[in-house]
């Protein structure tokens, strides 16, 4: 082997050194941002699963204010209910007296 062809074989694996060294650190590059993914993969299932819960906790909060709203409303339609039969019972009162009154002052005079 002569000085040149050893200058070739040299200069060929420096140059197959540097690729190597530009492939391992591509290589590094890319295992690095896997990794970011993977955590971002993580944090994106933690979220989901947050959101979940929420949904779900909304959900039994929704619930709980249709049950709160149907009682309170309950509430306020007995005393309505209330009145109304206080009021039919005075008309009732009232028609019955003008009803006695006139009969009374039918069979007087008769």
């Amino acid at each position: 082997m002569n000085d040149e062809q050893y200058a070739e074989i040299v200069g060929a694996l420096r140059a197959n050194e540097q690729e190597h060294s530009s492939y391992n650190r591509r290589l590094h590059e890319h295992d690095e941002k896997i990794d970011k993914l993977q955590q971002t993969q993580v944090q994106l299932a933690n979220l989901t699963n947050a959101v979940n819960n929420l949904a779900n906790g909304i959900g039994e909060v929704k619930t709980a204010v249709q049950s709160v709203d149907k009682r309170v409303g309950e509430l306020e339609r007995e005393p309505a209910d209330k009145w109304k039969k206080i009021t039919w019972e005075i008309v009732k009162a009232v028609v019955l007296a003008a009803a006695g009154a006139g009969i009374a002052i039918l069979t007087r005079g008769a």
